[in-house]
């Protein structure tokens, strides 16, 4: 029984072979799907029901080439990458620890263009700002190798290389529990302090993670916040340019992006502010928390 394939989808996997070097490069296409020859000789089917979760989409609109391109490389490389990991010396027990010791969350706005898709999220915080997918440490966001990165994961990759979701799910939600407690000692310690990565779980991640939220609002109830870039964030837009959190999402990197517009976070929600709204007066409705310490005072001449 053959399938029909979108040309869009074997334009994609067309362009890759062609012009990717390596294991991608490699690729050979048939009736069925893709396969990856292994260093072992072993060969590994991708078929291509598996690459239309790839390009899934929900959004308005159809999937530009360029934005199917980048979704079936990442998902190809990932599927490698997988597969060469779980091939290692060792019993099948061993491979599928190597594996969920690399797996880790990642929380994205719906719209980031680094958003895998419907499929992706595993959880998704209140308010609506943010989604939760897993992530794999060791991998950029297209898939490539980078030691320290944490690249987005989607599920369906993880459910082909035999690998329980549920578990990965479990497993790095610990993880970010036990990131988001440091990250928490850490605010408790600066309630004013600048919002940083924690371990390899950007801030986007850690405003994931209600142990970090709860923390931030302790003691005022809600806090604003600008995060204009995935790796820093800052409280309280009283005390500084309350159209910061725009401008500089707007001059960022769309994949280093944060959210757009400056966000309202409680105990269980992370809120942007609404479309349309006035961010000066949103955050200056917003009062400061008492500051630590003793304010300097001025000398007599």
């Amino acid at each position: 029984m053959s399938i029909h394939v979108p040309v869009a989808l074997r334009r994609a996997v067309l362009s890759l072979t062609l012009t990717e070097d390596g294991a991608v490069g490699d690729l050979q296409t048939r009736t069925d799907g893709v396969v990856h020859t292994g260093v072992d000789g072993d060969e590994m089917l991708v078929r291509w029901p598996e690459l239309f979760l790839a390009v899934a989409h929900d959004g308005p609109g159809e999937l530009t080439a360029a934005e199917t391109c980048r979704r079936v490389g990442r998902w190809l490389r990932l599927r490698i990458a997988l597969h060469d990991l779980m091939s290692l010396p060792g019993t099948p027990l061993e491979a599928r620890a190597r594996v969920l010791a690399k797996v880790r969350l990642r929380a994205l706005p719906p719209d980031h263009p680094v958003h895998p898709g419907p499929s992706w999220p595993r959880r998704a915080v209140l308010g609506g700002a943010l989604d939760v997918g897993l992530a794999l440490r060791g991998v950029d966001d297209d898939g490539r190798p980078e030691h320290e990165a944490v690249g987005v994961l989607p599920a369906g990759v993880l459910i082909a290389a035999g690998i329980d979701v549920s578990e990965a799910s479990m497993r790095a939600e610990r993880h970010l529990s036990d990131m988001a407690v440091l990250a928490s000692e850490r605010v408790r310690r600066d309630t004013t302090s600048v919002l940083r990565p924690l371990g390899d779980a950007d801030v986007l991640t850690l405003l994931a993670s209600a142990e970090l939220r709860a923390a931030l609002v302790e003691g005022h109830g809600m806090r604003t916040a600008a995060v204009p870039v995935r790796n820093r964030g800052w409280l309280d837009l009283g005390r500084i340019d309350p159209a910061f959190a725009i401008s500089a999402a707007e001059i960022t990197e769309p994949d280093e992006r944060g959210f757009i517009r400056p966000v309202l976070i409680t105990k269980d929600e992370v809120a942007l502010i609404r479309s349309g709204g006035d961010p000066v007066a949103q955050s200056l409705s917003d009062p400061s928390p008492e500051e630590l310490g003793h304010p300097p005072r001025r000398r007599l001449a």
